[in-house]
């Protein structure tokens, strides 16, 4: 996993990685290599500052549980797919899409699952209220300094912490 950019934690019994988003499907890929083959979820989340994929995976094997995320800014809301590693996925992929605007380059069949395809947004942006009404007032929270990927000491360098 060597010259991929992420932080590496361990919370509880599970390996936490963030990951910067143009690593995000090598790490995936690496995993997957070491045993990692049974994705437990894949979910889209706001955070305020921009839109979070979280992937968990398991080794039915070795029992190794690992928690994957990376955080893309609004404004280019697109990662690589990794439904040809793990199909299962595709179905996760395109509920993050529908619902946060999450856009999988490389997915299949990217398309509402839930919604109807003439919706305009997305419904779970802290952007809009309960109704689906944008609200008025929103703003994005500044990008975290350093990033979720980088020790505070170290930013910029890569590898495992």
């Amino acid at each position: 996993m060597s010259g991929l950019r992420f932080k590496k934690t361990t919370e509880f019994d599970e390996e936490v990685y963030a990951v910067h988003p143009d690593d995000y499907r090598g790490l995936l890929e690496a995993l997957k290599g070491e045993g990692l083959d049974y994705p437990r979820s894949l979910s889209g989340v706001d955070v305020g500052y921009g839109l979070r994929v979280v992937v968990h995976l398991y080794g039915i094997e070795n029992g190794r549980k690992v928690t994957v995320f990376t955080d893309l800014p609004y404004d280019a809301p697109e990662i690589e797919s990794v439904t040809d590693l793990w199909p299962g996925l595709e179905w996760f992929e395109r509920e993050a899409y529908d619902l946060f605007g999450i856009r999988f380059k490389g997915h299949p069949d990217l398309r509402r699952i839930l919604l109807e395809e003439d919706w305009t947004i997305h419904p779970l942006l802290k952007r809009y209220d309960t109704g689906g009404y944008p609200l008025p007032d929103w703003r994005p929270a500044p990008w975290p300094e350093p990033a979720p990927w980088e020790e505070p000491e170290a930013a910029g360098e890569g590898g495992e912490a």
